[in-house]
């Protein structure tokens, strides 16, 4: 009967599973299996924190990535407007600039087509007081030799004016 007991205990689950953990157990102490478990939870609590402060790290920077990009587009249109103000301002300058020697070029040629007017006309006046000159002596010669008088006349009378 004891054999029989023992054979249905030692044949059981319930036996095996008991033994079983006895040796688990046992080996658990020799390999102090409860201070390894602690280790890798803290290791595994340590890389939860690491990972948590890391994604709040990254959150931060995509906000303030958010923020710095929100502007953008405004900061892109002010850029491009003044861009444009000042691209109108230098073009008016150019311009302003441009008239101002076009003004003073022909401000200049005006005095140089005066000049050389007064240069033509006191020539053409020296031109035809020289060849009126000439057709006063030569009107005077001929008047002289078909009245022999008046050179008596004019030599009197150009004596008396001295």
């Amino acid at each position: 009967m004891i054999n029989e007991i023992f054979d249905i205990i030692v044949k059981s689950n319930t036996f095996n599973f008991i033994i079983m953990m006895l040796i688990i157990f046992v080996v658990a102490k020799k390999l102090n299996l409860s201070q390894t478990l602690k280790n890798t939870k803290n290791e595994i609590i340590s890389k939860i924190e690491y990972s948590q402060s890391e994604k709040n790290e990254a959150q931060e920077e995509l906000s303030k990535a958010k923020i710095a990009f929100e502007n953008v587009e405004t900061e892109v249109a002010e850029k491009i407007e003044t861009a444009k103000a000042d691209s109108k301002n230098l073009a008016n300058e150019i311009l302003n600039a441009a008239q101002g020697k076009i003004k003073q070029i022909e401000d200049n040629a005006l005095k140089v087509i005066e000049a050389e007017e007064k240069t033509i006309s006191a020539r053409l006046t020296a031109k035809a007081a020289k060849e009126s000159t000439e057709l006063a002596i030569e009107n005077i010669k001929n008047l002289l030799k078909e009245n022999p008088q008046l050179h008596e006349k004019f030599v009197i009378q150009s004596i008396r004016e001295l």
